[in-house]
């Protein structure tokens, strides 16, 4: 993590600021989809900057969870004077993690897919693909990443697609057990009842 001073830090969040200017409007949007609304995305362009305990609170999540990310090296946000400062970019490394959670992915296959990729964050929001990269990628890498990714997203929908299979197959089995009980005179005289 770079140590930056409080000017250094302050340019930072103005070029955050210009880029996000810069953007199409539909980008714009799905940026804001992403944090969680345009008032989150305003406080993240906030010069002081936003420390562990309010980016976990705008990012509903309790600050722990932001505490592990960080140990487990998934996120990094800027450290000004000692103390951690979040951006967009730490959003995007953020929802992330979640995206890829949410399609089976564990963290350390998370930070491992990161790592290979030369990515520290890589999500979808709307139409739009956002990542922050540790490096400026190789433009004929670029195949090579979208075809990782693409293998990843399989294996995750063939997980994914199994586990649905198993859950629609128990699904059964508590709808059958359910039309027994309903039909069967549950606890009225007449009814089987075990030998005492």
């Amino acid at each position: 993590m770079n140590e930056l001073t409080e000017a250094a830090f302050r340019q930072s969040v103005r070029q955050f600021r210009a880029l996000m200017t810069s953007m199409p409007e539909a980008q714009r949007a799905d940026v804001a989809t992403m944090c969680g609304g345009p008032e989150v995305l305003d406080a993240l362009f906030e010069e002081r900057g936003v420390g562990i305990g309010r980016f976990a609170a705008l990012m509903g999540l309790p600050a722990t969870t932001v505490r592990h990310l960080l140990r487990e090296d998934l996120l990094h946000p800027m450290r000004v004077n000692g103390k951690f400062r979040f951006l967009l970019h730490n959003v995007i490394e953020l929802r992330g993690v979640q995206q890829w959670q949410a399609v089976g992915l564990t963290l350390e296959d998370t930070r491992a897919f990161l790592d290979a990729q030369g990515l520290l964050g890589l999500v979808a929001q709307g139409g739009t693909m956002f990542s922050v990269q540790r490096e400026v990628p190789d433009p004929a890498s670029l195949p090579v990443l979208k075809a990782d990714v693409l293998a990843r997203l399989g294996g995750a929908i063939r997980s994914l697609e199994d586990r649905h299979a198993a859950l629609g197959q128990q699904l059964e089995r508590a709808r059958a057990l359910e039309r027994l009980v309903q039909e069967n005179a549950f606890g009225q005289s007449g009814s089987a009842t075990p030998p005492t």
